[in-house]
C-alpha cells in the first residue's frame, strides 16, 4: 500500500519535540544578548522569512530592539512576531505578542524569557519562558500555560463515565 509510507510517524514526532537543544542556545544567547544591549532602535519592524516573490512571509517588529553585529539575533522588547499565509497577504494567520524576546534571524526561531502570547486562528496560547520556531510551526510553553479554543466540538460528560 503507497499510503504507509505516508502515514504519521508518533516515535519520530516525539523524538524531534524532545530535542531541546536549540531552546538551550537561545536561553543562553538571550542572556549574553540582554548583557551586550547599549542602545536599542525604537518602533522597528525586521523581515524574518520572505516567499519565493520576496513579499514578507513573516516579521518582528518590536519598541526596542538590537541587533548584534557578531551573530544573526535579534533582541527585544515588547515584540509582535506576525507569520502571513500567502505571498503578498496583509492578513496574519499567527502571531506572537511578548514582553521580551530574543530571535535567531538564520534559523527563525526564538526564545521568549517573559510572557507571551500566541494567537492562530481561534485559539491561543500564552505561558512563561516560551520556545518557537517559525519553520516547524512550533512552540513549547515553560511554565504558567493556558490554552484557550473557540468553536472546538467538546462535551465534558465524554470525561465521566
Amino acid at each position: 500500500m503507497a499510503l504507509a509510507g505516508l502515514s504519521f510517524n508518533s516515535e519520530q514526532w516525539l523524538s524531534e519535540r524532545a530535542d531541546d537543544s536549540d531552546m538551550m542556545r537561545l536561553r543562553v544567547a538571550y542572556r549574553d544578548c540582554v548583557a551586550k544591549v547599549e542602545s536599542p532602535a525604537e518602533n522597528v519592524v525586521f523581515p524574518l522569512e520572505s516567499f519565493p516573490d520576496g513579499s514578507v512571509k513573516s516579521r518582528l517588529s518590536a519598541a526596542r530592539a538590537q541587533m548584534f553585529s557578531d551573530s544573526d539575533y535579534i533582541w527585544g522588547e515588547d515584540i509582535r512576531v506576525e507569520q502571513y499565509r500567502e505571498a503578498g497577504s496583509t492578513n496574519v494567520w499567527a502571531s506572537l505578542n511578548a514582553e521580551n524576546c530574543i530571535v535567531d534571524r538564520k534559523t527563525k526561531s526564538g526564545w521568549v524569557e517573559g510572557s507571551a502570547t500566541m494567537v492562530y486562528g481561534d485559539s491561543s496560547v500564552k505561558g512563561r519562558g516560551i520556545y518557537f520556531s517559525l519553520p516547524r510551526e512550533y512552540i513549547k510553553i515553560l511554565s504558567k500555560c493556558e490554552i484557550r479554543t473557540k468553536g472546538a466540538k467538546f462535551d465534558p460528560r465524554s470525561l465521566v463515565k
